[in-house]
């Protein structure tokens, strides 16, 4: 059908576009683009103020260089992406798929571009699904289809999706012809579990979600599927949920663009200062200069007006002060940050074979300024493998042989594949554990050795088995119909839990054999075959915390139905009962609560058999809310919980969940760097408090449960924090709250007490918390404390948790990939973490801090040179330096080194940041980049410059030379002095410093002496020809350069390098001490002896225990006797401190103990 014939043309095309720029238009929408940074803004109107003859103070078209070079850079770097974006797109577009025409009576081969709303469109097996389809027809007999949707969501296991009912009953070929009338859908939303349409027929006929195949989900295990276009191109799911790569401001970059402000008053002065100095300048003059030039009627320009024509001139001289190629510098550094931690071996997972991912490349230095870390549990700090360990049926307990690791091969497809097995196994159990056979204690529990091993059952069940309940709806594949042995059977599990309940069914003997949307058929021990009829599924929601199966019984015929959820869910939902029933709830829950504190999930389960009237009645309401097009979900959920009620308790089950590897030693270590770690979990708080305390997130006595006491509680933090003994240490206390009592706290009237009380604790664990309350708490602190925040999870219900963080890392587990697509950082471990923040965070922060503030000091000193000759020139505005050099010394001479220096250096090894936590702490808060660092650069920044501009100044004072001869000594001068002031901050030398470094000299000799001796008539009437030559014929010139730059570099040296590393022997050399004033080490070998009680190892009980466990790490044992004093005092210490002060600072720690007397006491 041609495009005009098409009922739908209005609608957009399938063919997407995701490029920002066209061919034609590239250049002036790059502009606009980076004239969003104010910096371009100014740079370009400075360069345009060039060009005004009265202002101007450098060749107008050469002062747009450094600007245009900037701009053509960056600009390259977004052609290239986008680029990049344009080849995706066509390859997407150009991707082949079947759709229906009505001329040729048949599906014919086409490309993605050329769909349209209301097309029939056929996908086969294994392919991708070209636009959002509302499915009518597919190869299985019952109509349905199965899709992966890993590229949406990065969930791998297979979802179900059914043919619309009613809409098409050409059965078993699909005939688009007679297909005829309007379906009615929503607009456009990006929500990717939510869709509602319906047929305005005689009977509105409604679908949902469950009836759509999504753009960019793949097709398995169905040989093909028919569907009708809802959505086309832009107007899909998946490309509504496409917003691109997320921007952040990271702290730093916010901090920075305060002090580019500063230099802009700074900048504004110095000029105010020339101007005000030009004006000064000529009222002194006792008559008119020859040089300065009247205007054509004769008259001179008045000091006034020729002071603010300076003011603009010095702005354009001094411009360089906003240093112009920092944002890009910035850029370069961050993705080479990048490089280094995901190519970081430690950081990837061999299991999973998964590195890393940087998908916010604008806030890694936040990495290193972390303060509170706010965690998951199940999956995050657990491994979210699931081992079946216990069980309660009908109130007695029976434990059970540990399952195993699940295979990939041995995985559930289903929650309600759960239900079937416990029944089932609670009906063996009613036949197997008998009086004669075991004895049950007191407590209503059997030995484990009673429970029989594998599927040795020698009696058959017999009587009623209406306890069966039916399976997964969501069959893994065609396979199971060639399954003819349960050995040779394949699941798959949208949850691990289900996956171990499923696995100790089989173990024991019920297995799964086969599951379709209408049925599921179970195997006996006795190798009969069960088959159930499904009738509904009563969805699992975060608001009933629950699911139900309504199933038909196959040998009694009755309406059955069966529910599973959180323990705290199901009791209220209970029925009157007898006293025997209810002393089986009050064994159920005791059981319950031992499962908990053992660190156990918990799962309930009840039955409930419907009567044929209650389920006719039921069912009416139950198909108007399927067909409801408003308030579905609410319609669904009603029509849930009006038949969830009076249910039979038939048991409980605990499912172990173990911690991952590593766990407590990060945690340990996240909190000796000085980050708060709290744990939201959903679980029940005895099986958090469990975790909390196998993570050692938990320490023994030091707990608060809070329910609703927050003021006492606070009351007694508050008196943990004032007594005087506690002054300087960590707070041992803890918080414990539930999902409750946190909705309470995070009301507005009570915020501000529970973040004050919250502050106070070591660590605090939220548990029965919903997917809300978690990112509401993230917020509260963020907003509150005014700190730094991390959330990591791994699960959806974890995802708006993450994004209201500051940083979000997601992990990529057992629940999918939801939160890892929607973090800025995704990893495969927990323990990962802590060399992410305390390695690479660490390392990120400081060399960004330490390269933005040396940029700052490389531009202020540079220029100032400019600043300083006006005083001599009578504030002329004119350089002594030409300004061809001047380009090049910022773009090429002195611009690779610091970007290096940002990428590259190491203030310390990763094995020490490891070893030592505490160095994160100079990250936090202020962190590297203080405004007290900011200013003492700019100080020195002006010191070196008064130093290298006046020693040249004195020495060529009196001298025949040239305005360029003299300017060339300071530029090289200059050169020197801001590379080796880098070279001095500078903590681990690599040779790609020495290349870049020696590089940049021999880059500034070659260029000048090959521009000196070009260059003849560039710059008139004053020109560079031969300039350099001459200097370095001139002894003068070496003498001058080498005195200056010493001169200029030794406070800066001495500040740097003379405390850093001390080693002194005081008292007649009867204390040895090691301080490192850098990173606030600090080892007293006598202190050692005095407070551990030398020559043994016995801490203070007053010490705190972070400190003992320092010093123990730290410190080895002391020598025995003095005789032992003269050996060197490296072995005396675990890790290398010799070799850690020559990493850190380049000094060799040389010095040998004389003495240790234990009666010295601290200095």
């Amino acid at each position: 059908m041609g495009l005009k014939r098409q009922p739908n043309r209005y609608f957009p095309g399938n063919a997407i576009k995701t490029t920002k720029y066209t061919l034609l238009l590239f250049i002036p929408m790059s502009l606009y683009e980076q004239f969003h940074r104010l910096a371009n803004i100014y740079f370009v109107g400075l360069a345009i103020l060039n060009f005004v003859p009265v202002v101007s103070a450098f060749q107008p078209e050469v002062a747009l260089i450094p600007i245009c070079v900037i701009l053509s850079l960056t600009a390259l770097k977004d052609g290239w992406e986008d680029f990049r974006r344009y080849q995706s797109d066509r390859k997407l577009n150009n991707t082949p798929c079947f759709i229906y025409s009505r001329e040729e009576k048949e599906f014919i081969q086409r490309c993605w571009r050329d769909i349209r709303v209301g097309d029939f469109v056929k996908v086969v097996c294994n392919e991708i699904i070209p636009a959002d389809l509302l499915l009518l027809h597919t190869s299985d007999p019952k109509g349905v289809c199965h899709i992966e949707t890993a590229n949406l969501d990065g969930e791998t296991n297979l979802k179900q999706r059914k043919a619309v009912s009613g809409l098409c009953l050409s059965d078993p070929e699909f005939d688009p012809e007679r297909f005829k009338g309007v379906v009615v859908c929503e607009k456009p939303k990006n929500n990717l579990n939510h869709f509602k349409c319906y047929k305005p027929d005689k009977e509105k006929l409604g679908a949902g979600i469950e009836s759509l195949l999504l753009r960019g989900c793949t097709v398995r295990n169905t040989d093909h599927a028919v569907g009708f276009v809802v959505y086309a191109g832009h107007e899909t799911k998946s490309m509504l949920n496409n917003n691109g790569p997320r921007y952040k401001r990271s702290k730093l970059e916010r901090k920075l663009n305060t002090d580019v402000f500063f230099c802009v008053i700074l900048l504004l002065a110095m000029c105010l200062i020339g101007a005000v100095g030009h004006f000064l300048w000529l009222q002194a003059l006792p008559g008119v200069p020859p040089y300065l030039v009247p205007y054509s009627t004769g008259q001179q320009e008045s000091p006034a007006l020729s002071a603010v024509y300076m003011f603009f001139t010095m702005i354009i001289l001094l411009q360089v002060l906003i240093p112009i190629s920092l944002y890009l510098s910035i850029e370069l550094v961050k993705i080479g940050q990048i490089f280094f931690i995901t190519n970081d071996i430690d950081l990837y997972d061999e299991e999973t074979d998964s590195r890393i991912q940087c998908k916010a490349l604008n806030i890694t230095e936040d990495l290193g300024q972390i303060e509170y870390v706010f965690s998951d549990k199940t999956g995050t700090l657990t491994e979210n493998k699931m081992v079946f360990r216990r069980c309660s049926i009908m109130g007695t307990e029976y434990p059970h042989k540990e399952n195993g690791w699940l295979s990939q091969s041995c995985q559930t497809k289903n929650p309600l594949d759960a239900m079937s097995n416990l029944v089932k196994m609670a009906r063996s159990f009613c036949h197997i554990f008998t009086p004669r056979h075991c004895n049950p204690n007191q407590n209503g529990t059997v030995s484990e050795d009673s429970v029989p091993k594998g599927n040795h059952f020698k009696m058959g069940v017999t009587g009623d088995t209406r306890g069966l309940q039916p399976l997964s709806h969501h069959a893994p594949s065609q396979c199971n119909e060639a399954a003819t042995t349960p050995d040779n059977l394949s699941y798959e599990a949208e949850s691990p839990d289900e996956a171990a309940l499923v696995s100790a069914a089989k173990a024991y003997g019920f297995t799964l054999m086969a599951r379709t949307p209408d049925s599921v058929t179970v195997r006996l021990p006795t190798g009969n075959d069960l088959v159930f009829e499904v009738l509904d599924t009563l969805a699992f929601d975060s608001n009933r915390k629950r699911m139900s199966v309504l199933v038909r019984h196959p040998i009694t015929g009755e309406y059955v139905l069966y529910t599973k959820g959180a323990d705290y869910a199901i009791m209220e939902l209970l029925g009157h009962c007898s006293v025997s029933q209810k002393n089986v709830a009050a064994d159920t829950q005791y059981h319950l609560d031992c499962y908990a504190k053992e660190g156990l999930r918990t799962l309930c389960f009840t039955k409930k058999v419907v009567s044929g009237n209650v389920y006719e009645s039921w069912l009416v309401n139950r198909k108007r809310a399927l067909a409801a097009i408003n308030n579905r979900e609410a319609l669904i959920m009603d029509t849930a919980v009006q038949l969830e009620t009076n249910l039979f308790l038939l048991g409980a089950t605990g499912i172990e969940d173990r911690l991952q590897e590593n766990v407590p030693d990060t945690i340990v270590a996240l909190r000796e760097a000085g980050i708060q770690v709290w744990v939201l979990t959903g679980d029940k708080l005895e099986t958090a408090v469990n975790i909390g305390y196998a993570c050692r997130l938990l320490e023994e006595e030091d707990l608060i449960t809070c329910t609703s006491i927050l003021d006492c509680a606070l009351e007694e933090v508050g008196r943990y924090s004032d007594d005087p003994r506690n002054v300087d240490t960590t707070p041992d206390i803890s918080l414990v709250i539930d999902g409750r009592t946190l909705t309470m706290a995070l009301s507005s009237d009570l915020q501000n007490r529970f973040v004050d009380l919250a502050k106070r604790c070591r660590s605090v664990l939220c548990c029965r918390v919903t997917p809300l309350q978690k990112s509401s708490v993230v917020k509260v602190v963020r907003e509150k404390l005014k700190v730094i925040t991390l959330a990591v999870g791994d699960g959806a219900n974890d995802v708006n948790m993450i994004q209201a963080a500051d940083i979000g890392i997601g992990i990529s587990g057992q629940e999918g990939m939801q939160a890892a697509m929607a973090s800025d950082f995704a990893i495969a471990r927990f323990q990962h973490l802590k060399k992410l923040l305390l390695v690479h965070g660490h390392w990120c922060h400081t060399r960004l801090a330490n390269m933005i503030i040396y940029f700052f000091y490389k531009n202020v000193a540079y220029v100032n040179l400019l600043f300083w000759y006006q005083f001599i020139c009578g504030f002329s505005g004119t350089a002594m330096i030409d300004y061809w050099l001047m380009i090049f010394f910022n773009l090429f001479f002195t611009s690779v080194p610091p970007i290096m220096f940002g990428i590259m250096d190491k203030d310390a090894s990763a094995e020490i940041l490891l070893g030592v936590p505490e160095l994160y702490r100079t990250g936090q808060g202020a962190g590297e980049y203080k405004s007290s660092t900011f200013w003492i650069s700019m100080l020195d920044a002006f010191y070196q410059s008064l130093v290298c501009f006046f020693i040249p100044y004195l020495t060529f004072q009196d001298s025949d030379i040239d305005v360029f001869t003299f300017g060339t000594p300071l530029n090289t001068i200059s050169l020197f002095t801001i590379l080796l002031h880098l070279s001095i901050e500078i903590k681990s030398w690599m040779v790609v410093h020495w290349v870049i470094m020696l590089g940049s000299v021999a880059l500034y000799f070659i260029v000048t002496l090959a521009y000196s001796a070009i260059c003849i008539t560039c710059n008139p009437p004053s020109n560079p020809y031969w300039i350099l030559q001459s200097q370095m014929a001139d002894p003068m010139f070496y003498l001058t350069c080498i005195i200056t730059t010493v001169v200029a570099l030794l406070p800066r040296y001495v500040q740097h390098y003379l405390p850093c590393v001390c080693w002194t022997l005081r008292c007649n050399l009867d204390v040895f001490f090691i301080t490192c004033t850098e990173y606030s080490i600090f080892l007293s070998l006598a202190d050692a002896a005095h407070i551990f009680h030398w020559p043994t190892f016995s801490p203070p009980h007053s010490l705190p225990q972070v400190h003992v466990s320092r010093a123990e790490e730290l410190y080895c044992p002391l020598p025995t006797h003095a005789s032992q004093a003269s050996r060197p005092a490296g072995p005396y210490l675990k890790g290398t401190v010799d070799q850690g002060v020559e990493e850190l600072q380049g000094w060799r720690a040389c010095q040998t103990l004389q003495a240790v007397y234990p009666t010295i006491s601290h200095p």
